[in-house]
């Protein structure tokens, strides 16, 4: 049987989905703060105009659907899916922009690849690609390998129905900690904590084999998120 939505679902769907990508535009301020300390002004300026269109896209979509209503089930598989999408061509604006890419198309398979964890890449020049860049090709494999909902979960959403709807909507149903929302944090603190260790433990490794301080840090982290580096 095939189910036809009726308006109270596209409206829950478009603001669910709405709330996620505002979760997920705050992460491109990683990318940027990298851009700026690295005085990279042009990357930095391709991150903020795509944390302000994701921002923008967000509030829209809230704007337009806004609803009071929890998800069910079949809406937060639905908000899932959708935003899987959504954030691999918001994500997408910065990397085309770098110039490092043929098409946008192309700019959002790596951004496909990356937050599926599977590491293809088309990008171009690789070895002039800036270190704001180059850490926003990073960081969305580690932010695929906790997942766009755990995102939302940790830093925009609140409790309730339609926070778990999400969250098994994403392929999980495990709960470490009675409230989705706990476990949504506990699983970030835990990634932090490995990303912390393991960025000390690769950077001392890249410092004592004769790189500089610095890009021994930013390879550390890079490698440790990513399993690669560039």
């Amino acid at each position: 049987m095939i189910l036809r939505p009726r308006g109270y679902d596209l409206k829950a769907i478009g603001y669910y989905t709405g709330r996620l990508i505002i979760g997920l535009s705050l992460t491109m301020a990683i990318p940027l703060v990298v851009s700026l300390i690295s005085k990279e002004w042009n990357p930095a300026l391709d991150f903020v105009i795509g944390f302000a269109s994701s921002l923008l896209l967000g509030f829209i979509l809230m704007l337009i659907c806004y609803t009071s209503r929890e998800l069910t089930w079949t809406q937060g598989m639905v908000v899932v899916s959708f935003s899987w999408i959504l954030a691999a061509i918001v994500s997408a604006i910065p990397l085309y922009m770098s110039g490092h890419f043929g098409s946008f198309l192309d700019a959002v398979f790596d951004c496909v690849s990356g937050y599926s964890t599977t590491g293809l890449t088309l990008v171009n020049d690789l070895d002039h690609l800036s270190n704001g860049h180059n850490m926003w090709r990073h960081f969305m494999e580690y932010l695929g390998g906790q997942g766009i909902v755990i995102i939302g979960l940790t830093f925009l959403l609140g409790g309730g129905r339609g926070a778990f709807s999400m969250y098994v909507g994403e392929a999980r149903d495990e709960k470490i900690l009675p409230n989705v929302i706990q476990t949504a944090r506990f699983i970030w603190l835990v990634s932090l904590v490995y990303l912390v260790v393991g960025t000390f433990v690769m950077a001392m490794a890249a410092f004592f084999c004769g790189m500089t301080l610095s890009r021994a840090l930013l390879h550390g982290m890079l490698v440790f998120m990513a399993a690669w580096s560039t």
